[in-house]
């Protein structure tokens, strides 16, 4: 006689919706407050390690912190033990967030040597104690967020989301590529729509969704209705505004050089509040550089905000840029 699986709680997404995915070093919580103003329904944290977690570790509890006027947040749980995941989600369910999410898609060496993020997606077993230990003590919602396989000689992802279904997770996110490639070559959103067939969860859809259009096609490809934004929101917080006007059937004006830099001076404040000037100005540093694509003739002020070394300089210099686009804006240059 079998045991009967968990009781699954209540999927965390409701109806179609569009939220900032877990991006290690970027969804903090000032870039996730940007993207929350910006229309994103709910956001996931950067990676937790669980480990750290159950240590103490003070860094690793401000990695799920939040700020005033953020929305629902997902917190996302690595690791590779199921005890010090289950342990990890008490821990987390005291600041009550949306739902937990496991991590069992990062592709990066120094998660994957220690067992963890798609190294898992070879242990099927070890998925599944995860998940049951997590769903056992968790009092909100959980979910797993998935690659399609280590490499395409072992695609699984269709036999991993049916081990995370019967283990009593909620919903199910596929980030449709292999470990084996990293971010390169294109996400295959057919993926998602085979693993959307073969579980009665939630599907939540992710990869190369940069915009509006392919928005409409992934949810038109997979059925999903739920979909994840990760790098497509680098420099570009505002890609939620962007699809929710489309929803909506609003015209959408993109944002001008004023508003760009605003953004990033704000950006760059709040990230100087939180963590410091220092550490602000060195994480800051990446942030300018996505910021700034797509604007022209900016590579001189794209060189000289990656060198700063203060706050003061990198406002003047945004200031700067700032009077040189509008000039070239209205053609009074």
């Amino acid at each position: 006689m079998t045991a009967d699986p968990p009781e699954q709680k209540h999927s965390p997404f409701t109806g179609t919706t569009v939220g900032l995915a877990p991006l290690a070093g970027w969804s903090d919580a000032p870039f996730r407050l940007l993207c929350f103003e910006y229309g994103a329904d709910f956001a996931v944290t950067e990676m937790v390690s669980a480990e750290g977690l159950i240590r103490g570790g003070e860094k690793t509890v401000r990695l799920f912190e939040r700020m005033p006027g953020e929305g629902p947040l997902g917190v996302q749980l690595f690791g590779s033990d199921p005890a010090a995941f289950a342990a990890a989600a008490v821990i987390v369910c005291r600041s009550d967030p949306a739902f937990i999410d496991l991590n069992f898609g990062c592709p990066v060496k120094k998660v994957i040597r220690k067992n963890g993020g798609s190294a898992i997606m070879r242990d099927l077993d070890l998925l599944g104690r995860i998940c049951a230990a997590v769903v056992s003590v968790s009092t909100v919602p959980v979910t797993a967020k998935i690659r399609s396989g280590w490499n395409p000689e072992e695609e699984n992802y269709i036999d991993a989301g049916r081990v995370a279904e019967e283990a009593g997770v909620a919903a199910v996110t596929l980030h449709p590529r292999y470990r084996s490639q990293l971010f390169s070559g294109e996400a295959d959103w057919t993926h998602l729509a085979d693993l959307r067939e073969a579980l009665s969860i939630d599907v939540v859809a992710s990869g190369d969704v940069r915009g509006a259009d392919d928005y409409r096609k992934i949810v038109e490809i997979t059925g999903c209705e739920t979909v994840m934004i990760g790098r497509g929101a680098f420099g570009r917080p505002w890609v939620f505004s962007e699809i929710k006007a489309s929803l909506e059937g609003r015209l959408w004006v993109p944002p001008g050089p004023g508003e760009k830099t605003r953004t990033m001076i704000r950006l760059a404040r709040m990230e100087e509040e939180l963590k410091g000037e220092r550490r602000a100005v060195v994480e800051m540093r990446k942030q300018y550089r996505w910021f700034l694509r797509g604007m022209p003739d900016v590579k001189d002020y794209r060189m000289r905000l990656s060198t700063v070394e203060s706050m003061a300089e990198a406002r003047l210099i945004i200031e700067e840029l700032r009077e040189d686009m509008e000039k070239k804006w209205t053609g009074t240059a």
